[in-house]
């Protein structure tokens, strides 16, 4: 599989579970003709207030899953420096877009982390947390 086809196909996942989350996904990147986007797919959800959620969602590849928060900053220094920009230019009492890097990690799923004002934090896809509590339970 070339590097295009497989990119394609994350975009594809990745939108299939933005969309089984309630959001509306829309694919943005165009990896044919470029080789570092902003992000990958952009995706709204209209919450019972009226407004809505919106994430930006950069896919990358890794070989295997991030054991610290300082090995995935690492992989995500641009991500984080771009959304550093975004969040200075945007008052702090605001709730602006998220950013969120999806890391593509063997055994086909994703190990997900949300960059913030204050960093990088790892998060977990609705389909994990539901998988996790499933066996606690």
């Amino acid at each position: 599989m070339t590097a295009v086809h497989r990119m394609h196909v994350l975009e594809q996942m990745a939108a299939n579970i933005l969309l089984n989350n309630g959001y509306e996904p829309l694919i943005v990147s165009n990896t044919r003709s470029s080789r570092y986007s902003a992000f990958n797919l952009m995706a709204g959800k209209e919450q019972d207030d009226g407004t809505v959620d919106v994430v930006m969602v950069k896919l990358k590849i890794s070989l295997h899953p991030f054991i610290s928060m300082a090995e995935a900053a690492v992989f995500c220094r641009d991500e984080i420096r771009c959304a550093k920009k975004f969040f200075d230019k945007v008052p702090a009492e605001t709730d602006p877009s998220r950013f969120e890097v999806w890391f593509s990690i063997p055994s086909h799923k994703f190990q997900t982390f949300e960059i913030t004002r204050n960093g990088i934090q790892e998060i977990l896809l609705p389909e994990e947390m539901a998988r996790q509590q499933g066996c606690a339970a």
